[in-house]
């Protein structure tokens, strides 16, 4: 049963670029890349893929279904290697930045975990770089401009603008010293709609790895620049030297970070750094693909809109994201075994196999009857067969001759002239014999073959018969060869010279008796005829034994071309065994974040695969396994599994879809509740490290990759068994019926909730550890884990600093103070906390009497006049923020601040609630 045409769904695309950095950006590009090969043959031309790592040692490779490898091509790899980098750290513009306690060794294999080494290596090759990505986002832009289609099942989005995904770890030298120049220069040929997302992976993955003692505090240096970068805005800019140009960065330089980590929110850890790039893939193949109209909003637009509103948790932001990836799917592993099993059993028993048990010597004997070989005298007699039927009968022919004293030279005469014809007419006529002979005989062979092969385990027994054939002829040519010397010998051993004499004798006499040169004449032809039949058997002889050594060429070039086949048949079956082991071994590999369901009763379904099924389904393709003598073992390997895949075909075309829609939606909603447990994002964060009334900032968006638009989802029972975040689900049409994956986005987390943040901080406290930063002024940037507000002191704080009618606490000539029943009258009640802001508010909140004092005061103030108090603290947030945007206010302090507008903003909110 031939399978009908896979109809791919409609995918929109919008113009995608997907820049790997380092050892993990390539490793993710590369399986990416397999993704959409695997899907859809090729990857569209409006995606490109871009590696840059500081090393040329890149020996990975990825293989497609079909077992062609997958590559990165020329124009999609760079390598930033550096073999003398060190004058380059008195160039300015790198001088200006680079840390003075770093080597600069040489860039050939890899930074070395250093992450301004990565940064130097880009430095110094960023005019390519910059290219690559021009070149890059302008092919994925001409595609869009030119409303290219492929075939028709490809569209490219009609809103403007370019995705551009980032991927690296954060944790090495390379892609951690590379991430932030490679957005920045990135953001600069892009405009306003499209989207920069930056996908790392946390260090936790690299722990048990040899010489990855930095990954920790590379990983907090290159977050604190993550956080710090998101304030950057057209008033808040800085402008980046490299040497050829120079950059002005006005915009944060991704408009989302995803963090993935080695561990997701149930604790399932993934082990090994393949594992995790290959869950990255996954995630970025979904987002790439996550469009179902020309115009919908994708994973970054969703995550950009929600975070518009800027709010921040404790001074820290939220516009961290993670996903967690899963797939339901049908046992497709186990079909491939199944198949791949049957496909070698059918080789092996069906096609291969030694023939039961046969009577060789009578198959061939008969053979050779049907074909007028058994016998050499049956050949002969074909040979000398006349057209009128009859044996061809030689005869020197004397006719009206004198028989007088002429006779014997008029005898001599004609028998010289009738030899030379009679030797033309017996090669003429043997010639045409031996053609028909060899026709029929050849046709005959060729007819057992193409028989007898094209038959369950024929290859075997053709072998067979064919060697024992071989034997046969060669022992019927050796006979008539002796029979041909015997006739050679016997006709060089017939004399005529004493029947001359004779004829001479009775024709020299004087009285010649006309009666005896007859007789004479007579004995002469009888002897010369005699010695002809004696020249035709001689030669019939000949020709049947070049008759025998014909056939035995032919059979010996279809031993050849069985040999050939059989060799073929033998690599075939070993390719066979070779992917059941690997696909074997896949499937033993239990992939925690794959659920398959295991309702279909595979035996019983499983189809029978015959020889006889297969020999006529390849005779429907007008084929004969004949002709496998002349393919190439690739060929007949294809041809095979062509037909095995089409035995299995009413198996395999059952989809993930099919299959819930047929079961009891229970067990449906089972394995659905299953696949949402599985997706879980991959990081783990402290819940109660934010405030309550702050939780409700974190979020889920769910995006599930169906077969087609057209999903069984859309609609009850399933789609309200269906997990689910805040949103209703998105569906992602992926063109593969056997999976429904899940990608499931998690954002709205600040960083210092994370799990293990503070064993990052830590490492990156250690005085040991060589410099984290890419800019040795970036020391400074805020810390990513807030300082504690001991219950809500912060808050009381930074209303005290308000204005009028609050005032309580004041900032005259560089001295923090506060007005307090506590200080002595000789004081006038004024208590001084401290000459910056920071170490005020340190004193303030140590004295818990003070705090309780403030807090009544600022109760009792504000409920005097709710309005006036909500008016003056929202001028006052706004004079803080046009503050802090002047970009004059020290990094340190700036922290400060933003975590007291909150608090104030917070205790506003908290107002209208009680109103």
């Amino acid at each position: 049963m031939l399978s009908p045409t896979v109809v791919r769904p409609t995918v929109v695309f919008r113009p995608t670029v997907v820049i790997g950095l380092g050892g993990t950006g390539y490793e993710v590009v590369l399986k990416l890349k397999k993704r959409f090969i695997d899907v859809y043959g090729s990857v569209p031309e409006v995606i490109r893929f871009i590696s840059i790592d500081t090393t040329e040692n890149i020996q990975e490779r990825e293989k497609s279904p079909d077992g062609t490898k997958v590559i990165l091509e020329p124009n999609e790899l760079y390598a930033i290697s550096v073999a003398n980098p060190l004058p380059l750290t008195r160039n300015d513009h790198i001088a200006e930045w680079w840390p003075r306690d770093i080597s600069a060794a040489s860039l050939i294999s890899g930074a070395g975990q250093i992450r301004a080494r990565g940064r130097l290596a880009l430095f110094a090759k960023v005019a390519d770089i910059n290219a690559l990505i021009v070149q890059a986002i302008n092919a994925v832009r001409e595609i869009r401009t030119s409303k290219q289609a492929f075939s028709d099942n490809f569209q490219v989005s009609s809103r403007d603008g370019v995705e551009v995904f980032i991927v690296g770890s954060l944790a090495g030298g390379t892609g951690s010293g590379t991430f932030l120049d490679v957005a920045f220069l990135t953001r600069e040929h892009l405009n306003n709609f499209s989207n920069i997302t930056g996908v790392f992976v946390l260090p936790r993955v690299f722990a048990n790895i040899p010489q990855t003692h930095l990954v920790k505090s590379n990983a907090y240096g290159a977050l604190k620049e993550i956080e710090h970068f998101w304030g950057l805005s057209p008033s808040n800019s800085i402008e980046i030297d490299y040497g050829i140009r120079k950059v002005k960065a006005d915009r944060p330089p991704f408009d989302a970070v995803f963090l993935i980590d080695g561990v997701n929110k149930n604790g399932t850890v993934v082990g090994r750094p393949d594992d995790l790039q290959n869950l990255v893939a996954d995630g970025l193949y979904i987002q790439i693909g996550s469009q179902i109209g020309l115009d919908a909003a994708n994973v970054a637009d969703n995550i950009r809109a929600y975070l518009a509103t800027g709010e921040k948790i404790r001074g820290r932001n939220i516009n961290y994201c993670s996903f967690g990836f899963a797939t339901l799917t049908l046992p497709i592993q186990q079909y491939e075994r199944m198949k791949l099993e049957d496909a070698q059993n059918l080789l092996k028993n069906e096609l291969m196999a030694s023939s039961p048990t046969i009577d060789l010597e009578n198959e061939i004997t008969r053979f050779l009857e049907d074909c007028n070989l058994a016998e050499a005298t049956t050949v002969l007699n074909a040979l000398t067969e006349s057209d009128r039927g009859g044996q061809i009968k030689p005869e020197f022919r004397i006719g009206e001759m004198h028989y007088d004293g002429t006779a014997l030279p008029t005898i001599k005469k004609l028998y010289t002239q009738q030899l030379d014809q009679f030797e033309q007419r017996t090669a003429q006529e043997l010639g045409l014999s031996f053609y028909r002979l060899q026709q029929i005989t050849t046709a005959a062979i060729a007819t057992f073959w193409e028989r007898s092969l094209n038959r369950p385990n024929g290859l075997a027994y053709v072998l067979q018969f064919l060697t024992r054939l071989s034997q046969k002829l060669d022992e019927l040519q050796q006979s008539v060869q002796r029979k041909s010397q015997e006739a050679q010998s016997n006709f060089n051993a017939l004399k005529l010279e004493a029947h001359e004499q004779k004829l001479k004798e009775a024709s020299e006499t004087f009285f010649k008796n006309k009666n005896t040169i007859q007789a004479a004449c007579q004995k002469y032809k009888e002897r010369a005829d005699q010695k002809w039949k004696i020249y035709l058997h001689w030669k019939r002889c000949d020709k049947a034994a070049e008759l025998y050594g014909v056939l035995r060429v032919k059979v010996e070039e279809i031993q050849e071309k069985c040999q050939h086949l059989h060799s073929n048949l033998d690599k075939v079956y070993r390719d066979l065994q070779q992917s059941y082991q690997e696909v074997s071994r896949q499937g033993n590999n239990d992939n925690p974040f794959i659920h398959t369901i295991q309702r279909i009763n595979l035996q019983s379904k499983r189809p029978k695969v015959t020889g006889e099924d297969f020999i006529r389904w390849y005779r429907e393709q007008s084929e004969s396994l004949t002709n496998w003598s002349e393919k190439k073992a690739e060929d007949v390997k294809n041809e095979i599994l062509k037909f095995v895949d089409e035995a299995y075909y009413p198996l395999t075309s059952m989809t993930v879809e099919q299959v819930l829609a047929d079961s009891n939606p229970e067990d449906a909603g089972q394995d659905l509740q299953q696949l949402g447990k599985l997706a879980v994002p991959l990081w783990q964060y402290e819940l109660s490290e934010i405030p309550i009334q702050q939780q409700h900032l974190i979020t889920e968006f769910y995006y599930y990759g169906v077969e087609s638009n057209n999903t069984i989802f859309s609609n009850p029972p399933l789609s309200s068994r269906l997990p689910r975040g805040n949103n209703n689900p998105s569906f992602v049409p992926t063109g593969e019926p056997h999976k429904v994956m899940l990608f499931r986005v998690e954002v709205g987390v600040p960083l210092f909730a994370f799990n293990g943040m503070r064993d990052l901080e830590s490492a990156y406290l250690d005085p040991n550890k060589v410099f984290k930063h890419l800019h040795r002024n970036w020391t400074n940037l805020p810390n990513l884990i807030p300082q504690e507000d001991d219950g809500g002191a912060l808050r009381w704080f930074a209303l005290a600093l308000a204005p009028d009618p609050y005032k309580l606490i004041v900032n005259q000539r560089r001295q923090y103070s506060v007005y307090t029943d506590q200080a002595k009258k000789l004081e006038d009640q004024v208590l001084p906390l401290g000459g910056d802001r920071k170490s005020a508010f340190q004193a303030f909140k140590r004295n818990l009497p003070l705090i309780k004092e403030i807090t009544q005061k600022i109760e009792r103030i504000t409920h005097e006049d709710q309005e006036k108090a909500k008016i003056t603290l929202k001028n006052y947030t706004n004079h803080l923020n046009q503050v802090l945007k002047g970009g004059k206010v020290d990094a340190q302090i700036k922290e400060q601040v933003e975590m007291e507008i909150q608090e104030i903003e917070a205790y506003l909110e908290d107002l209208d609630v009680i109103i």
